[in-house]
């Protein structure tokens, strides 16, 4: 039995440096398991020590976070998703109707790649985004485990903070999946971190859905917005945008993709001198990628993705090259999860519009329901994809699936 053991253990870890099929889906979280729940949202990190945390809402109001009772549970892996521990609730709602820990949801969440500090933040209370009101928002939380996913502190409201930073927000929160942290800039003890949100923000006398990018150069203690704010929508990098994620350029430029209908909306900041001013520069203006040449163009849904840039090498020249990969429902409706990349030319300087061109269509991860996706650079190389499949009753069952960056491109690069 050992030596079986030992063997599937080389096979799972060898994965991804070969050319082979696709390893077996994991279904870490059933979908209406013993506890008769539905889970959503997926959000996976890896820390600096290569330890896999795959976080989900357990969700006892069987609705969105603001309608009642969520618990966050996480489960972790020390051998790049060969096994995985049992779950773990790191924070538990309370349930009491109206409490400000009633529940919580939507986790985005970072692991420090020069510490073992990880940083959560997600949407908590008893307010339904969509209802939130300047007086009664959404409402935010943060929460760190100082050792690697090993242990959690309480989470702490930190709503009054965001919303001062847009003050013509009525509500709002972060994007949730994977928060960005930078590769290029650095303050003092950290890189720098990156996330997005949604707002409803009032715009000419309008309720407009619009997306800001938000940073913090102290690993979540304190953020600023990207481009700074003028604080009436008309700044907004992506108006009319939905659920939206951040991804860096090789040059510093940050990208903001956002879910629409039917593909996403991009957006580029360029700083004027990142050498010098790690602040000032602008936003382009946002592109709708299935009005581009080559651009992602997909079936008639509208869903949360993940946006990450890798390195690879071309198979037939050996070439080392920069890819976007963005994950994305496919299909009509939300099904058919599946990859789009994209050759990216180091410290090349993007438009929006030339960023939103030419993308491939990479490989199709699921053939049924299939919705929200994220994913992590492991340390065996492999991309942690993190899925929600098999749609019952308002949940999912969250799917982890190592993948090489030659299954994603159906062998083109590696």
């Amino acid at each position: 039995m050992k030596t079986v053991f030992s063997t599937f253990l080389f096979l799972c870890l060898s994965a991804c440096a070969l050319a082979q099929p696709l390893a077996s889906p994991q279904i870490l979280y059933q979908n209406y398991d013993q506890y008769n729940i539905p889970y959503r949202i997926p959000a996976i990190t890896t820390t600096n020590k290569g330890t896999l945390i795959a976080i989900a809402d357990r969700r006892y109001c069987y609705l969105d976070i603001g309608y009642g009772k969520i618990d966050i549970v996480a489960r972790t892996s020390k051998d790049n998703g060969c096994t995985w521990s049992p779950d773990t609730v790191i924070q538990r709602g309370s349930g009491i109707e109206g409490s400000l820990d009633c529940g919580y949801g939507d986790v985005a969440l970072v692991a420090d790649r020069n510490s073992k500090r990880v940083l959560c933040m997600s949407v908590t209370g008893n307010v339904i985004y969509i209802k939130g009101t300047r007086e009664n928002p959404n409402r935010i939380a943060r929460w760190y485990s100082p050792d690697g996913g090993k242990s959690w502190t309480k989470a702490e409201d930190v709503t009054d903070a965001f919303y001062t930073m847009l003050p013509n927000t009525r509500t709002m929160f972060i994007g949730s999946g994977r928060i960005m942290q930078s590769r290029v800039v650095k303050k003092g003890k950290y890189y720098r971190l990156y996330c997005s949100v949604l707002t409803r923000t009032q715009m000419d006398d309008k309720d407009i859905a619009c997306n800001y990018v938000i940073y913090s150069d102290d690993f979540g203690g304190s953020w600023a917005v990207l481009g700074g704010s003028t604080l009436d929508g008309h700044d907004s990098p992506c108006i009319d945008g939905d659920e939206p994620k951040t991804e860096e350029l090789p040059n510093g430029d940050v990208v903001l993709s956002s879910r629409k209908w039917y593909g996403r909306f991009f957006n580029v900041f360029h700083f004027n001198d990142i050498r010098n001013n790690q602040e000032a520069g602008s936003w382009g203006t946002c592109v709708a990628s299935h009005d581009e040449v080559g651009g992602i163009k997909v079936g008639a849904n509208s869903c949360n993705g993940e946006i990450l840039l890798v390195d690879a090498k071309e198979v037939s020249t050996k070439r080392r090259v920069k890819l976007m990969l963005q994950s994305i429902p496919c299909g009509e409706k939300r099904t058919d999860v599946g990859f789009w990349y994209k050759e990216i030319i180091p410290n090349g300087i993007y438009s929006p519009r030339a960023f939103a061109q030419n993308w491939t269509r990479g490989l199709q991860v699921s053939n049924t329901t299939s919705a929200y996706s994220t994913m992590t650079l492991q340390k065996n190389g492999c991309i942690g994809f993190f899925y929600e499949e098999n749609e019952k009753n308002n949940g999912y069952d969250l799917v982890y699936l190592p993948l090489s960056i030659q299954q994603i491109t159906n062998g083109r690069f590696k």
